[in-house]
């Protein structure tokens, strides 16, 4: 009897299990972007992005091109990278067939949209 009496109040006052994580979203593939500039928007790229998991990868071309390394948490994705041992973060969404976001680099903020090709 205690024995049971035992279990059960492991059992009721346990704590709640962690939800799980997600699965991240699928970012793969190439992806037309709009920048914001402090003009409007004006200025377009591409990204091109490869996915395994979490982790991506992803080569920006406008002015030239550049790769990063970066990772998905659901549907939240974060790109780091450096450009002549400047630092940069790119954050953004996946919102079905687009993509919202920001560069932020050094005190620059640029806001950025995305629709798959």
């Amino acid at each position: 009897m205690v024995f049971r009496l035992a279990a059960f109040f492991l059992i009721a006052f346990a704590p709640p299990a962690a939800a799980a994580d997600p699965p991240p979203a699928n970012i793969a593939g190439t992806w037309d972007l709009t920048w914001q500039t402090r003009h409007g928007p004006s200025r377009s790229g591409w990204l091109v992005v490869t996915q395994q998991g979490n982790r991506i990868a992803a080569e920006i071309h406008g002015q030239g091109a550049v790769k990063v390394l970066g990772e998905m948490a659901g549907d939240d994705f974060t790109l780091r990278g450096s450009r002549l041992a400047i630092p940069y973060t790119i954050s953004g969404r996946i919102e079905g067939g687009s993509l919202r976001g920001s560069l932020k680099i050094l005190s620059i903020d640029r806001r950025f949209t995305g629709t798959r090709r």
